[in-house]
C-alpha cells in the first residue's frame, strides 16, 4: 500500500509541474478559444448576409430580364405600327394599348429597382462590410494570440515532453483502479490530488488530523483521504523513508 501512495505521491508532483508549465500560457487559450468562437459566428453572418444578396440580386435581374422583353417588344409593336403593317382599328389600338402598357410597366419597374433591389442591396451590403471588418479585427487579435501559444509551447516543449514521458512510464506501473480514483480527485482539485500530513496537518488544506488518524495514515494499511478537502493523504516520514 506504501508503494502505491508513493506513486500517486510521484504522480501529483509531475501533474503539479506540468500545471505550472500550463499556466504559463495565462488565459491565451481561452483567449484564442473566445475569438474562435466570434469568428465563426462572424463568418456564419456574413454568410447568411451573402445568400440574402444573392437573392436580391436575383430578383434584381429577373426585373431587369422583363424590362428588356418589354423594351423588345414595344420596339416591335412600334415598328410594326410605323411600317402600317395592321390591318385593322381593333388590330391598330391593340397594339397601342400593348405599347402603353409596356411602358408603363417598365416604369414601374425602374421604380421597384430604385427604391427596393437598390435600396436592399447597398443596405446588406454595408452590413457585410461592417462585419468583414470585425472579422478582420479578429483575425488579427487570432493571429497574435497563435502566434503567442506557439512561442510558449516552443519554450516548454521539451520540458513538457520530458515530463509526459515521466508521466507515462509512472502511469504503467499504477493499477487502473489506483488510476481511476487518483484522477477522480484530480480534476476536482484541480491538478492536486495528494497532500502530504506534516505534524497532524493536510498540507493541502492546512486543516488538523486528529493525532490516531495521523498514526493511522503512517501505517498506511489503506487510501485515506482528508475529511476537509477530499485529497489523498501520504505521511511525510513515507516520503523520508522513500527517499532514504
Amino acid at each position: 500500500m506504501k508503494q502505491r501512495l508513493l506513486l500517486l505521491y510521484k504522480l501529483n508532483r509531475i501533474d503539479r509541474e506540468l500545471n505550472e508549465l500550463h499556466s504559463l500560457k495565462g488565459d491565451i487559450p481561452a483567449r484564442i478559444e473566445e475569438l474562435t468562437k466570434q469568428k465563426t459566428e462572424l463568418e456564419a453572418k456574413i454568410a447568411e448576409l451573402q445568400n440574402k444578396l444573392v437573392e436580391v440580386t436575383e430578383g434584381e435581374e429577373f426585373v431587369l430580364n422583363e424590362n428588356e422583353s418589354l423594351t423588345k417588344k414595344i420596339d416591335k409593336n412600334d415598328n410594326t405600327l410605323r411600317a402600317g403593317n395592321v390591318k385593322s382599328n381593333e388590330e391598330y389600338n391593340a397594339l397601342a394599348r400593348e405599347i402603353e402598357d409596356g411602358y408603363e410597366k417598365i416604369q414601374k419597374n425602374e421604380i421597384i429597382l430604385d427604391q427596393e433591389y437598390k435600396g436592399k442591396k447597398d443596405e446588406i451590403n454595408a452590413k457585410i462590410l461592417v462585419e468583414q471588418e470585425k472579422l478582420g479585427e479578429i483575425d488579427v487579435d487570432l493571429a497574435e494570440n497563435n502566434n503567442e501559444l506557439n512561442e510558449l509551447n516552443k519554450q516548454t516543449a521539451e520540458e513538457v515532453n520530458e515530463l509526459q514521458k515521466q508521466r507515462d512510464e509512472l502511469t504503467a506501473q499504477i493499477s487502473p483502479e489506483d488510476i481511476e480514483y487518483y484522477d477522480r480527485i484530480n480534476k476536482v482539485r484541480f491538478g492536486e490530488a495528494v497532500a502530504v500530513v506534516r505534524k497532524n496537518s493536510c498540507l493541502g488544506c492546512y486543516s488538523s488530523i486528529p493525532p490516531q488518524r495521523s498514526i493511522e495514515i503512517r501505517t498506511a494499511n489503506k487510501f485515506f483521504n482528508c475529511e476537509n478537502c477530499g485529497r489523498i493523504l501520504i505521511a511525510e516520514e513515507i516520503i523520508t523513508e522513500a527517499n532514504a
